[in-house]
């Protein structure tokens, strides 16, 4: 395939790694029971923006609630002070009867390319999708063309870098996407503003598992320790696991290039992990990968420089 020689051929050096905050949900609980309208409105003239989203989670006859999640996206999301002022505003018209918690999140990292090169930038997004070792389900590619979903556990089905990888499903307590972004809010997006995205969301008991609670936490939280949901792992070379041996190394290929690791990532190394087999074996990571640290190194980074 063309892209894997386009994605062993892309310098990591020529991409710049910044790690964002895509969107915080934060819940409030208010002392008095209120319509969940009358917040969107006080949101709406204290931030002088619609980039978020405000919902009642205890919605009781009449339609008021006393808790509710306000997804925050951009400047606010990733500018503590700024957010907290804006609920600080929101507390003082709808006193709150505890402190504000953190009820999801999405954190994304992004590879830009130094000279904006829509190839390197394409080949870069595919060394990520078939790295990607991701603990959850239900692998597969969005084509937004078609608004349909293809499943990699179909033979045949290899990665296509103009497709979303999705792992995990949308209320699982963790779930990944990695794509090239092209567009934003459904507009395209100019070529210095395109990039090779990993996002990780978060949510439910993946909060506490690993340390969101209070949002006042959040301005000090250690976005480094978040790393090992950012893991990548690459095909050892065949020839170098054969180490001479002819058949091995026919061996080795057939394996990948029916059902293991292969370079257009055969499920079977990345989905199937920690699952059963047929006889009740726990399955095991293939000795077919290694880590990639290169990429991993370089998420690090950019996590460890995430301070919002």
């Amino acid at each position: 395939m063309a892209y894997q020689q386009q994605a062993a051929d892309s310098a990591l050096k020529q991409f710049r790694t910044t790690a964002v905050i895509d969107w915080l949900d934060v819940e409030i609980r208010t002392e008095r029971r209120t319509q969940h309208w009358h917040v969107r409105a006080a949101l709406k003239e204290i931030t002088g923006v619609d980039r978020w989203w405000a919902g009642a989670m205890d919605v009781q006859q009449g339609s008021t609630a006393e808790t509710f999640r306000i997804r925050f996206h951009d400047e606010l999301a990733n500018n503590y002070q700024q957010l907290c002022a804006a609920l600080d505003a929101l507390a003082r018209r709808f006193s709150f009867a505890a402190e504000p918690t953190i009820a999801g999140i999405e954190i994304s990292c992004d590879f830009w390319h130094k000279q904006q090169s829509v190839e390197a930038t394409r080949a870069l997004t595919y060394r990520l999708q078939t790295s990607l070792f991701a603990s959850g389900t239900n692998h597969r590619q969005y084509n937004s063309d078609s608004s349909s979903n293809q499943f990699l556990d179909k033979p045949g089905h290899r990665i296509n870098p103009a497709y979303n990888l999705r792992i995990g499903n949308e209320l699982d307590a963790v779930s990944w996407q990695c794509y090239h972004k092209l567009t934003d809010r459904k507009q395209p997006l100019p070529l210095r503003q395109q990039r090779a995205r990993v996002e990780v969301t978060l949510q439910g008991d993946a909060l506490q598992k690993y340390g969101f609670g209070l949002l006042s936490e959040l301005q000090r939280f250690p976005f480094e320790t978040l790393a090992s949901l950012f893991s990548f792992r690459h095909p050892i070379p065949a020839v170098k696991m054969a180490k001479g041996d002819l058949f091995r190394l026919v061996a080795i290929n057939w394996i990948r290039s029916h059902k293991d690791a292969a370079a257009e990532r055969g499920i079977h190394s990345f989905s199937k992990v920690g699952q059963r087999d047929k006889k009740g074996r726990t399955r095991a990571e293939s000795s077919h990968l290694t880590a990639d640290k290169e990429l991993s190194n370089r998420v690090r980074a950019a996590l460890r420089n995430l301070h919002p």
